[in-house]
């Protein structure tokens, strides 16, 4: 079923109607939990307020959506948006009054919330880079977009067991995070013809498991078919009765991984057989209908000398677009965390030098493209005004966190406030941020992994211990080493021991320092850490601290 603008607004206003019921106290509590959830909208911690998740396919935002969302903070939710680890855009503090006309503002600039959590498919993930990288075999965003259309009132969404999760890779560092989707796509050339090799099965949690090759190559006109055949699979076998083993990664291992290959095969066919020629018709139209944005001005080249942080700042936040004389800029976001007014003057940015565009990054940040090298500082001042330009975006200072107890309900720990904590610790640390390079540190407030510290150089997952003195007290545990991409995937390896919060700083730059005293040329930490074994990295911790339990 096609996502019309007709077909989303009576959507639209149906829920609106489901949500007066409850506030009329029509629907109870129980009732209204799936139907809230549908649109994205949680109980804050308090369950007095609401935190409101904005799917935004690829990350991708044009200004007025980003103006439009600005307002919509500023006005319900304290002036403040979070970017996530999916690259959705969350608002705290919302009231349940104001949920629909914030939902109408969404739908007037392009942005429905429908399937942003609920046992769904979710926001789809794609490379902020994509388009613009030196090399890729095609742009993945139009993909991203089509697949979000096709799935947003299909039938089986909304229906499946559990949450299920899609990714769009193209850039070297995997951002997305491929292997840890339900589905995950790479995009090929075969004899000249675009395609994707798919894996599937993959997700985070308290049980980590990888995504697997379920196809080596499918016809670029052939997503739409791969993807409903993956979807239909989980939606027959996927458990029913126990949540807890609800993802599709749960219906690989019970099945196998051949047995599994061998039911998206068959699917594959039959949905082939069924509606194969309809839907390369409908991804076609899709496809067409989606127009990329084209910058303001014309190429320039950046300037020949650079001085002080600026300088700094080129080195490590600016991105050379394979569009010669265009470049694309990492605005770091403390904790992932933006004002209203600081995202309208963004959204201003975009259109002044660029092509009146953001893209939401699964680092927390936001990227700025299609800028001219000869207006990458006038921009980089601005940024620098609104205390957004930082350098070292990617580096060991970038934290990444999840909200955590400040926020949610299930952490068990203060995972923002640690990530601050550290940020602050770790910007004392000299040259070790600029040797170290690309260096990333994901938390966790608790085993959800909404952090996702498995895929980080170093991830922390955070829990309550009882010491001595019959107190409870925060304490993390680490792991090191994980790896992306579509061949060689791992999570990170487990640091024995669990740290006191006030002890991870320092844990944490003495593993940073021995990987800068003893890495190998350009050596990836994933490749440090499995040369000299984790167990030198305990050793290397627990001499940083004493009171590990």
């Amino acid at each position: 079923m096609r996502a019309t603008e007709e077909l989303r607004w009576q959507a639209l206003q149906a829920h609106a109607g489901r949500v007066e019921r409850y506030r009329r106290g029509e629907l109870s509590d129980d009732e209204f939990r799936p139907i809230r959830l549908s649109y994205g909208l949680y109980y804050q911690l308090d369950h007095t307020s609401h935190m409101q998740r904005i799917k935004l396919p690829g990350g991708v935002i044009t200004a007025e959506q980003a103006e439009a969302m600005a307002d919509i903070a500023e006005e319900y939710a304290r002036g403040v948006l979070h970017v996530t680890t999916r690259q959705d855009i969350q608002l705290h503090w919302v009231a349940l009054e104001n949920v629909i006309p914030m939902y109408e503002r969404l739908h007037a600039v392009g942005i429905s919330t429908r399937g942003a959590c609920a046992d769904s498919v979710r926001n789809i993930t794609g490379c902020f880079h994509s388009g613009l990288l030196d090399g890729e075999p095609f742009d993945v965003v139009p993909y991203v977009f089509a697949l979000n259309e096709y799935f947003l009132f299909h039938p089986l969404n909304v229906t499946l067991p559990r949450k299920f999760k899609i990714s769009f890779s193209s850039c070297a560092y995997d951002c997305v995070q491929g292997p840890v989707n339900d589905i995950a796509f790479y995009p090929h050339l075969r004899d000249g013809r675009p395609g994707f090799s798919v894996l599937a099965g993959g997700g985070l949690g308290a049980q980590p498991f990888l995504a697997k090759p379920v196809a080596e190559f499918v016809d670029a006109q052939d997503m739409l078919a791969i993807a409903e055949a993956i979807v239909r699979v989980q939606h027959r076998l996927g458990e029913r009765k126990n949540r807890k083993k609800a993802r599709m990664k749960y219906v690989v291992q019970r099945l196998g991984l051949e047995n599994f290959r061998r039911e998206v095969e068959t699917t594959y066919a039959a949905v082939q057989k069924e509606m194969g020629a309809r839907l390369r018709q409908e991804l076609g139209e899709l496809l067409s209908a989606y127009t990329p944005r084209k910058p303001q001005h014309p190429p320039a080249e950046l300037p020949q000398q650079a001085d002080g942080e600026f300088a700094r700042w080129l080195k490590t936040n600016v991105f050379h677009q394979k569009q010669a004389g265009y470049f694309g800029l990492t605005v770091q976001l403390p904790l992932g965390d933006i004002t209203s007014e600081q995202l309208r003057r963004l959204a201003a940015l975009s259109r002044e030098h660029g092509a009146g565009e953001l893209r939401a990054s699964n680092d927390q940040n936001l990227f700025l493209p299609w800028v001219p090298g000869n207006r990458v500082e006038a921009v980089w001042r601005a940024l620098a005004e609104m205390e957004l330009g930082a350098a070292d975006a990617l580096h060991i200072t970038d934290v990444v966190s999840c909200p955590g107890a400040d926020y949610c309900s299930l952490a068990v720990s203060r995972s923002m406030g640690m990530a601050e904590v550290l940020r602050q610790e770790l910007a004392q640390a000299g040259s070790l941020i600029g040797d170290l390079g690309v260096f990333r540190i994901r938390i966790s407030g608790c085993p959800n992994a909404c952090g996702q510290h498995h895929v980080g150089d170093i991830g922390l997952t955070g829990m309550s211990l009882q010491e001595a003195d019959g107190q409870h007290r925060p304490y993390y545990s680490l792991l090191v080493g994980a790896r992306l991409g579509e061949e060689g995937a791992a999570v990170g390896k487990r640091v024995a021991g669990r740290f006191p919060a006030p002890e991870v700083p320092k844990v944490i730059l003495s593993i940073a320092e021995f990987y800068r005293q003893e890495r190998r040329g350009a050596e990836r930490f994933a490749d440090f850490v499995d040369r000299v074994g984790v167990e030198r990295i305990n050793q290397i911790a627990r001499a940083a601290a004493p009171h590990v339990r």
